[in-house]
């Protein structure tokens, strides 16, 4: 009866072990800041998308003119050695038609968001079939991109870019429920992106967004500057500014008399090439 009760232990070990595997990506993310890219940037786009052999799909839904941003970006991958590109702006509908995906998809082997509103994102694909085969082809080895809003939106929790109680002034404060966070597509885990983070100084946007979600690294990725994200948790840098990484000490938050946050956090300032690991 013993021996039974161990390898039954056993199998279970080795079962958790496959399945943690099994969930480990096979496909990189290149998250982008917006404001423009440099060579190395657009080389990891060719990389790690399998191009010229694959198909290097485009999503212009973030824009105010959505076709048009796709078809821009598509011209410029295209000088930097892509083959075949596909632009497409789809509705919540074309998102969940089997025949609309699979052409949109065939073949496919990176894939590139445009700039501009993330909410148009999460609005359009998140939860349909286009989503759940955009997290297969990362899953089995493919590339998912994006810039400014289509960096945005890579977390499971996203920041809109909105106060919560959507007033126009800024964010002056660190302070509590300021900051309006929804869910995102969800393709890095444990990680919360904002952008154009240095240009447009959001550091009390993301400390305050941090301090609300401790569970959370928070990443704010500079302009022209860019993380590669492999096997879903190892990081590493490029470009020409800099990345800052938040890492928010849970037990030491705490809110003073006048609602605003105090406590401990460890901050990374990271160039290109630094390499950076988020905890499973």
């Amino acid at each position: 009866m013993k021996a039974l009760r161990i390898v039954a232990a056993l199998c279970c070990l080795v079962l958790v072990s496959f399945l943690s595997e099994a969930k480990t990506p096979k496909g990189h993310l290149v998250i982008v800041g917006g404001g423009g890219r440099t060579d190395k940037i657009g080389q990891a786009y060719i990389q790690y998308s399998g191009a010229p052999e694959a198909t290097f799909l485009v999503i212009g839904t973030a824009s105010d003119t959505p076709m048009e941003a796709a078809e821009s970006f598509a011209a410029s991958i295209k000088k930097m050695g892509a083959g075949e590109t596909r632009c497409i702006a789809p509705t919540r509908a074309e998102c969940n038609d089997p025949e609309y995906v699979n052409k949109v998809m065939e073949g496919v082997g990176g894939v590139f968001f445009c700039g501009g509103k993330q909410h148009r994102i999460t609005d359009a694909i998140r939860g349909t079939l286009l989503h759940e085969r955009l997290m297969k082809l990362y899953e089995e080895g493919g590339m998912i991109s994006g810039s400014s809003a289509g960096a945005a939106m890579m977390s499971e929790k996203m920041l809109t870019g909105s106060r919560v109680d959507h007033s126009e002034e800024g964010f002056k404060d660190i302070a509590p429920d300021m900051v309006e966070i929804v869910e995102g597509m969800g393709f890095i885990k444990g990680a919360i992106i904002d952008q154009h983070f240095l240009k447009r100084s959001r550091e009390n946007r993301l400390f305050s967004v941090a301090f609300d979600h401790p569970e959370c690294v928070c990443i704010g990725i500079d302009e022209a500057t860019a993380i590669v994200v492999s096997k879903g948790r190892d990081i590493e840098v490029l470009g020409r500014s800099s990345v800052m990484i938040i890492e928010p000490d849970r037990k030491s938050i705490r809110v003073d008399k006048n609602y605003n946050y105090a406590g401990n956090a460890r901050i990374k300032l990271l160039f290109e090439g630094d390499k950076y690991r988020l905890k499973k």
